[in-house]
């Protein structure tokens, strides 16, 4: 939906004055039938990165009515002189003026209840003013009411006056692929046909289709700590299909009219995936609204059609974007709730990573409304729910609080209460920079929420390039599991062009993007440095690192850069806020070109035991991690077993404690316990034969405190303890853990 405000204030405007334009735009058309042409209308995207064919489209559609159609004879797409497609039709097309007048009326209404993402002028004047105030309720019903009555003529039989034509666009044919960046190409659309009368005629749509540079990669170098082979992957969460059409749906789907304003220029999961390979993009999200799937065979169905999709180098992947109804107190103003007769209060969300239909809606006229009679709606709490109970993560579309945004930000939790799991902060071609879905984003941080960033086109009909999600995979194959395993962990950026990524480094380690990093009790403000990874290519950027703490009024700038071009990394120091959960995120201006970096969170321990601090990797790989089974007890009979999984085997270690925690840079990872430090008894971490991960320690620790050995380990007492392991073929020959926290209780 699109992000932008307007008034919730309605008062009904007397349908004349309505029906007056429609019949002064109705005889406008009849009386200029003589001359009148045949309206075209591309689906095609005008912008490519990788130059290759795509499935586009063309409407035509005749305003005139005729007792004889018109005949459509040749269709051509051509550029400088050359014919790049070509289709011989022989069709009629009879006219009729209403369904102009429908899209017209669709044209003028606000961008956020026409899902129309870029501006188009196509059925209404180019200096018809754009409805607005008490105004827009009544076209909408008047739209509503005009397509009703035409969807019943042509399902009953009534032949249509517009056609689209689906045909193959060969982008490599127009550029080369090392064609620069701003390269411009002009295409002709010449439709051949004759009139009524049988005078022929051509029609010729112009269309500017230009080159984008490639997104740029990763900086050299950056993020070894993540693994040996980190690759990039851009990617759309937010796309609708043919699914949701009003008129035409792709089977199994019916026409779905509950929205009733897109009555063309929708595509298969198929033709999108070649749009979005064009733009260089490898993989998005199905997402078409939940009241447009009826039934769990036409999910199904859908999912099947993703699968079908879907190989080695692209990924198509079935979730959905389901209606709810707000909870609690609201904010901002919602012209959906007026549609709806105030008997809702809708908003929308991605339920990403589902396995079954979650049934929100239906497909009929305002079918995404709560009857007068029945909710067809649940609470946004309860559909949330739903959505993790099938081990999915929903994400909070366009949170803004326009129609069908999000409006109930009180009652809206994250990530701390396993509800929502992130926030679309760039929907659609709309940039807000670090206003509008990023404010709405950054005022839930504030105040306690845990969500990560994400992005969406929501396009309804052709792809179109916008700020798109890029997806970190570690030593990973490009799978669908493992795209949604690093969107969940916040591995991604959002960018329209330039790569940016951050980490923290902490002691001797760096922390990700995306990690909820611990902060054990009485941990030192130790020195910390947010870096930023960027790759600007020729541009010129500038990076701003911001610092957040939850209670606070706002984020605070930690640093700005100068004017930076080619790839590097930005750092500045701070210290570890101990005393509140905080975190720190970028963001990069080049112009248009934009990009966020998701954040990384630090988070005060608040469970007992508790594991902090970050492991060293191994030799062979693998990150050595502290775990623990009991409870510390200066009496209980039981043990409290605290051990150490995925170390190196064959290995002699021990483990180490003290009474305060620390992150120092030590024997290239971290020592995470600050000195007094005491030390266990040597153990050998056995483990299959050779060289490999499968060694382990463990040490009861329950026995070590009622022994008496250490005075310190007495009721009150919190300890912090670590693992250290011979690795002899580690740079330092030595291994380290991350640490656990606990406190010994009687």
């Amino acid at each position: 939906m699109s992000p932008s405000r307007r008034s919730r204030s309605v008062l009904l405007v007397p349908a004349a004055l309505l029906l007056g334009f429609a019949v002064v735009n109705a005889r406008r058309t009849q009386a200029a039938a003589p001359e009148a042409e045949l309206v075209l209308v591309p689906f095609v995207p005008t912008d490519v990165r990788e130059p290759r064919t795509a499935e586009v489209a063309l409407l035509v559609y005749n305003p005139v009515a005729d007792e004889a159609p018109a005949v459509l004879e040749r269709f051509e797409v051509t550029a400088g002189g050359d014919v790049l497609y070509a289709a011989d039709l022989a069709r009629a097309l009879p006219g009729d003026p209403r369904y102009g007048e429908v899209n017209a009326l669709v044209e003028r209404l606000p961008q956020e209840l026409t899902e129309l993402h870029r501006e188009r002028r196509y059925f209404a004047p180019a200096d018809a003013p754009e409805f607005a105030g008490d105004a827009v309720f009544e076209a909408r019903r008047e739209i509503d009411a005009r397509w009703q009555a035409l969807a019943a003529e042509y399902l009953g039989g009534a032949p249509q006056p517009f056609v689209q034509l689906d045909f193959p666009l060969a982008y490599d044919q127009l550029f080369f692929a090392d064609a620069p960046e701003g390269t411009q190409a002009r295409l002709e659309l010449r439709l051949a046909w004759r009139t009524p009368a049988g005078a022929p005629r051509t029609t010729v749509l112009p269309r500017t289709i230009t080159k984008l540079a490639p997104f740029r990669p990763l900086a050299p170098g950056a993020l070894a700590a993540l693994g040996t082979s980190v690759t990039v992957h851009a990617g759309d969460l937010h796309v609708h299909s043919c699914h949701g059409e009003a008129a035409g749906a792709c089977s199994p789907s019916s026409n779905c009219t509950a929205e009733s304003l897109q009555t063309s220029g929708a595509f298969s999961y198929a033709q999108l995936k070649g749009q979005y390979q064009a733009l260089g993009y490898d993989w998005y999200t199905a997402t078409d609204h939940s009241y447009c799937v009826n039934s769990t065979s036409e999910f199904q169905a859908m999912q099947a059609e993703c699968a079908a999709a879907t190989d080695a180098s692209f990924l198509v992947m079935s979730d959905m974007e389901v209606s709810s109804d707000e909870s609690g107190p609201q904010i901002g103003s919602d012209l959906g709730d007026a549609l709806c007769l105030w008997t809702t209060s809708a908003n929308h969300m991605g339920a990403h990573e589902i396995t079954t239909r979650i049934a929100a809606g239906g497909d009929g006229l305002l079918g995404f409304c709560d009857g007068l009679f029945s909710d067809v709606l649940d609470p946004f709490p309860q559909t949330i729910a739903a959505v993790r109970a099938q081990g999915g993560y929903p994400i909070i579309n366009h949170p803004d609080g326009s129609s069908f945004g999000w409006n109930s930000r009180d009652a809206t939790q994250g990530i701390e209460a396993n509800a929502a799991h992130g926030v679309e902060i760039w929907n659609g071609a709309t940039q807000s920079g670090q206003g509008g879905h990023v404010a709405r984003w950054v005022d839930w941080l504030l105040g306690g929420r845990l969500l990560y960033a994400y992005s969406g086109s929501d396009t309804h009909d052709d792809a179109f390039a916008f700020g798109a999600n890029h997806v970190l995979l570690a030593d990973q194959p490009f799978t669908i599991a493992n795209v949604h395993a690093a969107l969940r962990a916040g591995r991604n950026y959002v960018s329209n062009a330039h790569s940016l990524v951050m980490e923290v480094g902490l002691g001797g380690a760096a922390v990700p993007m995306g990690a909820m990093h611990p902060v054990p009790a009485g941990a030192p403000a130790a020195a910390l440095t947010p870096r930023v990874h960027y790759d600007f290519g020729a541009d010129t950027g500038v990076i701003t690192i911001f610092k957040g703490r939850v209670g606070d009024g706002a984020e605070s700038v930690l640093c700005t850069s100068g004017p930076l071009t080619g790839a590097g990394t930005f750092a500045c120091a701070d210290a570890l806020e101990t005393g509140a959960r905080s975190w720190y995120r970028a963001y990069s201006e080049s112009g248009s070109k934009t990009a966020y970096t998701n954040p990384v969170f630090f988070l005060p321990v608040a469970s007992d035991p508790a594991s902090y601090c970050t492991g060293k990797v191994s030799s062979q790989g693998c990150t050595p991690t502290t775990t623990w089974q009991g409870t510390p007890s200066a009496t209980s009979a039981q043990p409290f077993l605290v051990g150490c999984a995925q170390v190196v085997s064959h290995q002699n270690g021990i483990l180490f404690y003290g009474y305060a925690p620390a992150f120092v840079p030590f024997q290239d990872g971290t020592r995470c316990v600050a000195p007094i430090l005491v030390r266990t008894g040597v153990q050998n971490s056995g483990g299959a034969a050779g060289a490999n991960c499968t060694g382990t320690f463990s040490l009861d620790f329950n026995a070590r405190i009622q022994s008496g050995v250490d005075p310190g380990l007495v009721p009150g007492a919190t300890v912090y303890a670590q693992h250290w392991f011979r690795d002899p073929a580690a740079a330092s020959a030595t291994g380290l853990s991350d640490a656990v926290q606990f406190t010994i209780g009687l």
